[in-house]
Protein backbone atom coordinates (compact mmCIF):
# COMPACT_ATOMS: atom_id res chain seq x y z
CA UNK A 1 0.00 0.00 0.00
CA UNK A 2 1.31 3.53 -0.99
CA UNK A 3 2.91 5.37 2.00
CA UNK A 4 1.26 8.49 0.50
CA UNK A 5 -1.95 6.91 2.42
CA UNK A 6 -0.33 7.58 5.79
CA UNK A 7 0.87 10.79 5.45
CA UNK A 8 -2.11 12.49 6.91
CA UNK A 9 -1.72 10.63 9.64
CA UNK A 10 1.95 10.24 10.28
CA UNK A 11 1.65 14.62 9.91
CA UNK A 12 -1.26 14.33 12.43
CA UNK A 13 0.84 12.37 14.98
CA UNK A 14 3.92 14.67 14.67
CA UNK A 15 2.32 17.65 15.01
CA UNK A 16 0.46 15.77 18.07
CA UNK A 17 3.44 14.68 19.47
CA UNK A 18 4.99 17.82 19.17
CA UNK A 19 2.34 20.33 20.85
CA UNK A 20 2.33 17.81 23.86
CA UNK A 21 6.16 18.12 24.37
CA UNK A 22 5.67 22.10 23.96
CA UNK A 23 2.80 21.43 26.92
CA UNK A 24 4.19 19.47 29.36
CA UNK A 25 7.34 19.07 31.16
CA UNK A 26 10.02 16.71 30.22
CA UNK A 27 11.60 14.05 32.85
CA UNK A 28 14.85 13.63 30.61
CA UNK A 29 16.48 15.47 27.72
CA UNK A 30 15.08 16.01 24.20
CA UNK A 31 16.93 13.74 22.46
CA UNK A 32 15.90 10.53 24.81
CA UNK A 33 12.29 12.18 24.93
CA UNK A 34 12.10 12.18 20.97
CA UNK A 35 13.81 8.68 20.32
CA UNK A 36 11.20 6.87 22.91
CA UNK A 37 8.62 8.39 21.32
CA UNK A 38 9.86 7.91 17.86
CA UNK A 39 10.39 3.76 18.56
CA UNK A 40 7.23 3.77 20.74
CA UNK A 41 5.71 5.40 17.53
CA UNK A 42 7.79 3.05 14.83
CA UNK A 43 6.84 0.03 17.06
CA UNK A 44 2.72 0.39 17.17
CA UNK A 45 2.66 1.04 13.27
CA UNK A 46 4.67 -2.20 12.89
CA UNK A 47 2.22 -4.36 14.90
CA UNK A 48 -0.91 -2.27 13.39
CA UNK A 49 0.58 -3.58 9.82
CA UNK A 50 1.27 -7.01 11.09
CA UNK A 51 -2.07 -7.49 12.68
CA UNK A 52 -4.50 -5.57 10.71
CA UNK A 53 -4.41 -6.85 6.87
CA UNK A 54 -6.84 -4.20 5.78
CA UNK A 55 -5.08 -1.45 7.53
CA UNK A 56 -5.67 1.76 5.80
CA UNK A 57 -6.37 5.63 6.59
CA UNK A 58 -9.91 6.91 6.21
CA UNK A 59 -9.69 9.91 7.93
CA UNK A 60 -12.39 9.51 9.94
CA UNK A 61 -10.91 10.12 13.32
CA UNK A 62 -10.68 6.31 14.47
CA UNK A 63 -6.61 6.21 14.05
CA UNK A 64 -6.53 9.08 16.51
CA UNK A 65 -8.32 7.16 19.13
CA UNK A 66 -4.58 5.16 18.69
CA UNK A 67 -3.39 8.10 21.01
CA UNK A 68 -4.92 6.59 24.33
CA UNK A 69 -1.87 4.25 23.90
CA UNK A 70 0.50 6.95 24.14
CA UNK A 71 -0.56 7.74 27.15
CA UNK A 72 1.98 4.98 28.30
CA UNK A 73 5.10 6.66 27.04
CA UNK A 74 3.51 9.82 28.36
CA UNK A 75 3.38 8.95 31.74
CA UNK A 76 6.83 8.02 32.25
CA UNK A 77 8.06 10.69 30.06
CA UNK A 78 6.86 13.97 31.52
CA UNK A 79 6.11 15.29 34.97
CA UNK A 80 2.37 15.62 34.66
CA UNK A 81 0.02 13.23 36.17
CA UNK A 82 -2.29 11.01 34.04
CA UNK A 83 -5.13 13.30 34.33
CA UNK A 84 -3.39 16.53 33.38
CA UNK A 85 -2.00 14.18 30.38
CA UNK A 86 -5.76 13.39 29.37
CA UNK A 87 -6.55 16.94 29.09
CA UNK A 88 -3.14 18.63 27.21
CA UNK A 89 -3.22 15.06 25.14
CA UNK A 90 -7.25 15.40 23.88
CA UNK A 91 -6.50 19.30 23.58
CA UNK A 92 -3.46 18.54 20.89
CA UNK A 93 -5.71 16.10 19.38
CA UNK A 94 -8.95 18.55 18.84
CA UNK A 95 -6.03 20.74 17.02
CA UNK A 96 -4.93 18.37 14.63
CA UNK A 97 -7.62 16.37 13.83
CA UNK A 98 -9.34 19.55 13.18
CA UNK A 99 -7.01 20.50 10.92
CA UNK A 100 -7.33 17.01 9.04
CA UNK A 101 -11.18 17.27 9.19
CA UNK A 102 -11.43 20.67 7.11
CA UNK A 103 -8.15 19.44 5.08
CA UNK A 104 -10.48 16.51 4.00
CA UNK A 105 -13.74 18.41 3.24
CA UNK A 106 -11.69 20.96 1.45
CA UNK A 107 -10.20 18.45 -0.84
CA UNK A 108 -13.02 16.77 -1.16
CA UNK A 109 -14.61 19.97 -2.67
CA UNK A 110 -11.41 20.03 -5.26
CA UNK A 111 -11.21 16.67 -6.29
CA UNK A 112 -12.51 13.49 -4.57
CA UNK A 113 -10.55 10.48 -3.78
CA UNK A 114 -7.43 12.20 -3.84
CA UNK A 115 -4.76 11.29 -1.02
CA UNK A 116 -1.73 13.62 -1.72
CA UNK A 117 -4.60 16.24 -2.30
CA UNK A 118 -5.57 15.78 1.58
CA UNK A 119 -2.01 15.98 2.74
CA UNK A 120 -1.20 19.38 0.47
CA UNK A 121 -4.44 20.93 2.17
CA UNK A 122 -3.28 19.94 5.71
CA UNK A 123 0.27 21.14 5.04
CA UNK A 124 -1.10 24.56 4.00
CA UNK A 125 -3.81 24.43 7.16
CA UNK A 126 -1.09 24.14 9.36
CA UNK A 127 1.15 26.75 7.74
CA UNK A 128 -2.05 29.14 8.11
CA UNK A 129 -2.71 28.13 11.84
CA UNK A 130 1.09 27.57 13.16
CA UNK A 131 2.09 30.22 14.49
CA UNK A 132 -1.16 31.50 15.64
CA UNK A 133 -1.91 28.56 17.55
CA UNK A 134 1.95 27.68 19.11
CA UNK A 135 2.61 31.76 19.64
CA UNK A 136 -1.10 32.29 20.81
CA UNK A 137 -3.08 29.91 22.31
CA UNK A 138 -0.51 27.44 23.54
CA UNK A 139 1.16 29.98 25.60
CA UNK A 140 -2.23 31.09 26.97
CA UNK A 141 -3.31 26.89 27.56
CA UNK A 142 0.13 26.68 29.05
CA UNK A 143 -0.87 29.12 31.59
CA UNK A 144 -4.00 27.96 32.35
CA UNK A 145 -2.31 24.39 32.83
CA UNK A 146 0.44 25.37 35.70
CA UNK A 147 -2.20 27.89 37.06
CA UNK A 148 -5.43 25.54 37.77
CA UNK A 149 -4.47 25.09 41.05
CA UNK A 150 -6.30 28.26 42.41
CA UNK A 151 -9.12 26.52 41.78
CA UNK A 152 -10.63 23.21 43.68
CA UNK A 153 -9.57 20.16 42.80
CA UNK A 154 -12.71 18.95 40.94
CA UNK A 155 -11.84 21.50 38.32
CA UNK A 156 -9.45 18.94 36.66
CA UNK A 157 -12.40 16.48 36.53
CA UNK A 158 -14.27 19.11 34.40
CA UNK A 159 -11.37 20.05 32.44
CA UNK A 160 -10.59 16.21 31.69
CA UNK A 161 -14.63 15.68 30.55
CA UNK A 162 -14.79 18.72 28.45
CA UNK A 163 -11.83 17.85 26.70
CA UNK A 164 -12.71 14.40 25.71
CA UNK A 165 -15.97 15.43 24.61
CA UNK A 166 -14.87 18.14 22.67
CA UNK A 167 -12.55 15.66 21.23
CA UNK A 168 -15.34 13.34 20.59
CA UNK A 169 -17.67 15.16 19.17
CA UNK A 170 -14.61 15.85 16.70
CA UNK A 171 -14.44 12.43 15.54
CA UNK A 172 -18.05 11.34 15.51
CA UNK A 173 -19.11 14.25 13.37
CA UNK A 174 -15.83 14.01 11.13
CA UNK A 175 -16.72 10.76 10.58
CA UNK A 176 -20.47 11.27 10.03
CA UNK A 177 -19.55 13.44 7.47
CA UNK A 178 -17.38 11.33 5.57
CA UNK A 179 -20.43 8.84 4.47
CA UNK A 180 -21.57 11.99 2.11
CA UNK A 181 -19.96 14.35 0.00
CA UNK A 182 -17.91 17.25 0.95
CA UNK A 183 -19.45 20.60 1.01
CA UNK A 184 -19.48 24.49 2.11
CA UNK A 185 -21.78 23.75 4.75
CA UNK A 186 -19.90 20.72 6.28
CA UNK A 187 -16.48 23.26 6.22
CA UNK A 188 -18.67 25.95 7.81
CA UNK A 189 -19.87 23.77 10.52
CA UNK A 190 -16.72 22.22 11.36
CA UNK A 191 -15.13 26.07 11.25
CA UNK A 192 -17.73 27.27 13.98
CA UNK A 193 -17.02 23.74 15.86
CA UNK A 194 -13.45 25.02 16.40
CA UNK A 195 -13.70 28.26 16.65
CA UNK A 196 -16.21 27.21 20.01
CA UNK A 197 -13.67 25.49 21.07
CA UNK A 198 -10.82 27.75 20.25
CA UNK A 199 -12.75 30.70 22.46
CA UNK A 200 -13.53 28.65 25.33
CA UNK A 201 -10.05 28.12 26.08
CA UNK A 202 -9.78 32.08 26.31
CA UNK A 203 -12.11 32.12 28.25
CA UNK A 204 -11.18 29.87 30.49
CA UNK A 205 -7.71 31.47 30.38
CA UNK A 206 -9.30 35.06 31.61
CA UNK A 207 -10.76 33.23 34.13
CA UNK A 208 -7.99 32.10 35.91
CA UNK A 209 -6.44 35.26 35.26
CA UNK A 210 -9.20 37.28 37.04
CA UNK A 211 -8.77 34.13 39.58
CA UNK A 212 -5.37 35.05 40.26
CA UNK A 213 -6.08 38.76 40.80
CA UNK A 214 -8.45 38.09 43.12
CA UNK A 215 -6.52 35.68 45.41
CA UNK A 216 -3.79 38.34 45.39
CA UNK A 217 -6.09 41.21 46.79
CA UNK A 218 -7.53 38.77 49.22
CA UNK A 219 -3.67 38.99 49.60
CA UNK A 220 -3.26 42.48 49.86
CA UNK A 221 -6.35 42.71 52.50
CA UNK A 222 -5.28 40.11 54.90
CA UNK A 223 -1.42 40.28 54.72
CA UNK A 224 1.02 42.43 56.48
CA UNK A 225 3.08 43.75 53.51
CA UNK A 226 5.91 44.38 55.26
CA UNK A 227 6.54 40.50 57.24
CA UNK A 228 4.07 38.26 54.87
CA UNK A 229 2.16 37.51 57.89
CA UNK A 230 -1.56 37.74 58.67
CA UNK A 231 -2.71 41.07 59.71
CA UNK A 232 -4.97 42.23 62.73
CA UNK A 233 -8.09 42.31 60.68
CA UNK A 234 -7.29 38.68 59.83
CA UNK A 235 -6.52 37.80 63.69
CA UNK A 236 -9.82 38.72 64.49
CA UNK A 237 -11.58 36.98 61.80
CA UNK A 238 -9.85 33.77 62.80
CA UNK A 239 -10.36 34.47 66.23
CA UNK A 240 -13.83 35.26 66.04
CA UNK A 241 -13.94 31.63 63.94
CA UNK A 242 -12.11 29.71 66.97
CA UNK A 243 -14.32 31.69 69.85
CA UNK A 244 -18.00 30.23 67.80
CA UNK A 245 -16.49 26.64 67.51
CA UNK A 246 -15.63 26.83 71.00
CA UNK A 247 -12.17 25.49 71.34
CA UNK A 248 -9.90 25.54 73.88
CA UNK A 249 -6.79 27.98 72.28
CA UNK A 250 -3.58 30.02 73.50
CA UNK A 251 -2.99 33.45 72.69
CA UNK A 252 0.51 35.13 72.93
CA UNK A 253 0.77 38.67 72.98
CA UNK A 254 4.83 39.84 71.90
CA UNK A 255 6.03 43.39 72.32
CA UNK A 256 9.54 43.84 70.91
CA UNK A 257 11.72 45.26 73.81
CA UNK A 258 13.66 48.90 72.90
CA UNK A 259 12.74 48.62 69.41
CA UNK A 260 12.67 52.70 68.73
CA UNK A 261 16.41 51.88 69.90
CA UNK A 262 16.84 50.08 67.19
CA UNK A 263 15.82 52.09 64.43
CA UNK A 264 17.27 55.15 66.15
CA UNK A 265 20.73 52.97 66.27
CA UNK A 266 20.18 51.61 62.85
CA UNK A 267 18.10 53.02 60.36
CA UNK A 268 14.48 52.06 59.77
CA UNK A 269 15.32 49.82 56.73
CA UNK A 270 17.64 47.25 59.62
CA UNK A 271 14.23 47.86 61.35
CA UNK A 272 12.35 46.85 58.82
CA UNK A 273 14.90 43.74 58.57
CA UNK A 274 14.62 43.52 62.27
CA UNK A 275 10.61 43.23 62.10
CA UNK A 276 11.24 40.18 59.16
CA UNK A 277 13.70 38.27 60.76
CA UNK A 278 11.57 38.15 64.16
CA UNK A 279 8.68 37.31 62.05
CA UNK A 280 10.30 34.07 60.02
CA UNK A 281 11.74 33.14 63.47
CA UNK A 282 8.53 32.93 65.56
CA UNK A 283 6.37 31.52 62.96
CA UNK A 284 9.44 28.53 62.68
CA UNK A 285 9.08 28.24 66.00
CA UNK A 286 5.32 28.10 66.10
CA UNK A 287 5.38 26.47 62.77
CA UNK A 288 3.56 23.17 63.92
CA UNK A 289 0.92 24.39 66.96
CA UNK A 290 -0.68 27.53 65.18
CA UNK A 291 0.14 31.21 63.57
CA UNK A 292 1.53 34.20 64.07
CA UNK A 293 -0.19 37.34 63.24
CA UNK A 294 1.44 41.46 63.13
CA UNK A 295 -0.79 43.27 65.56
CA UNK A 296 0.86 46.53 64.45
CA UNK A 297 4.42 48.28 65.15
CA UNK A 298 6.55 46.15 66.78
CA UNK A 299 3.76 43.64 68.33
CA UNK A 300 3.04 40.36 67.08
CA UNK A 301 0.40 37.99 68.20
CA UNK A 302 0.07 34.67 68.17
CA UNK A 303 -2.98 32.13 68.35
CA UNK A 304 -2.37 27.95 68.77
CA UNK A 305 -4.78 25.77 69.55
CA UNK A 306 -5.04 24.05 73.06
CA UNK A 307 -1.95 25.57 75.17
CA UNK A 308 1.73 26.17 74.67
CA UNK A 309 4.49 24.19 76.48
CA UNK A 310 7.21 26.14 78.37
CA UNK A 311 10.08 25.17 76.08
CA UNK A 312 8.01 26.94 73.16
CA UNK A 313 8.08 29.95 75.28
CA UNK A 314 11.38 30.16 76.21
CA UNK A 315 12.52 29.38 72.42
CA UNK A 316 10.20 32.51 71.84
CA UNK A 317 11.84 34.73 74.90
CA UNK A 318 15.53 33.88 73.89
CA UNK A 319 14.97 33.84 70.16
CA UNK A 320 18.64 31.43 70.73
CA UNK A 321 18.47 31.07 66.79
CA UNK A 322 18.74 34.80 66.49
CA UNK A 323 21.95 35.06 65.11
CA UNK A 324 21.58 33.35 62.14
CA UNK A 325 20.50 35.97 59.60
CA UNK A 326 20.04 38.64 61.19
CA UNK A 327 20.27 42.19 60.79
CA UNK A 328 21.51 43.13 64.74
CA UNK A 329 21.51 41.73 68.33
CA UNK A 330 18.03 41.18 69.62
CA UNK A 331 16.86 43.19 72.72
CA UNK A 332 14.64 40.45 73.77
CA UNK A 333 10.88 40.30 73.41
CA UNK A 334 8.13 40.71 76.46
CA UNK A 335 5.15 37.99 75.91
CA UNK A 336 2.15 37.83 77.39
CA UNK A 337 0.25 34.34 77.48
CA UNK A 338 -3.99 33.71 78.14
CA UNK A 339 -5.09 30.16 78.06
CA UNK A 340 -8.99 30.83 76.76
CA UNK A 341 -11.35 28.21 77.42
CA UNK A 342 -15.34 27.94 76.49
CA UNK A 343 -17.26 29.82 77.29
CA UNK A 344 -15.07 32.68 75.26
CA UNK A 345 -15.51 36.37 75.91
CA UNK A 346 -15.40 38.45 72.45
CA UNK A 347 -12.63 39.20 70.65
CA UNK A 348 -11.89 42.61 72.04
CA UNK A 349 -11.70 41.76 75.39
CA UNK A 350 -9.11 38.66 74.82
CA UNK A 351 -6.94 41.00 73.39
CA UNK A 352 -7.26 43.42 75.72
CA UNK A 353 -6.72 40.77 78.44
CA UNK A 354 -3.58 39.36 76.51
CA UNK A 355 -1.83 42.74 76.31
CA UNK A 356 -2.48 43.28 79.84
CA UNK A 357 -0.52 40.16 80.46
CA UNK A 358 2.31 41.08 78.19
CA UNK A 359 2.69 44.48 80.00
CA UNK A 360 3.03 43.48 83.35
CA UNK A 361 5.84 41.10 82.39
CA UNK A 362 7.66 43.65 80.56
CA UNK A 363 7.08 45.78 83.52
CA UNK A 364 8.03 42.90 85.75
CA UNK A 365 11.30 42.15 83.83
CA UNK A 366 12.13 46.13 83.51
CA UNK A 367 11.88 46.66 87.26
CA UNK A 368 14.17 43.17 87.81
CA UNK A 369 16.60 45.21 85.54
CA UNK A 370 16.79 48.69 87.57
CA UNK A 371 17.31 46.45 90.75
Amino acid sequence: MPIIQYLPALELLFFNLFSIDRCCHRKYSFLKTFLTLFLFSAVLFGISCAFAEELSFRGDGSLSLYGLVFMIPFRFLYKEKLPLLVIISCTCWVYTLGILSLSIQIAGLLEPDRQILIWIVQNLLHLLTLVPFYKRLVPKYIFVIEHISVFEKHWYKYMVLNNCLCFLLLVALNGYFLKEEASLGKILILLLLLSTICVSFLILHQIVLDAIKINELKQEVSHDPLTGLRNRSQLWTDLQSVSKAGQTFSVLFMDLDRFKFINDRYGHITGDQYLKHFSRLSSDILADLGRVYRFGGDEFVAVCPGSIPQEILDRLKECREWGSGAPCPFNQVSIGVLLCEPPHSGVEEILQRVDRLMYQNKTARSSCRKA
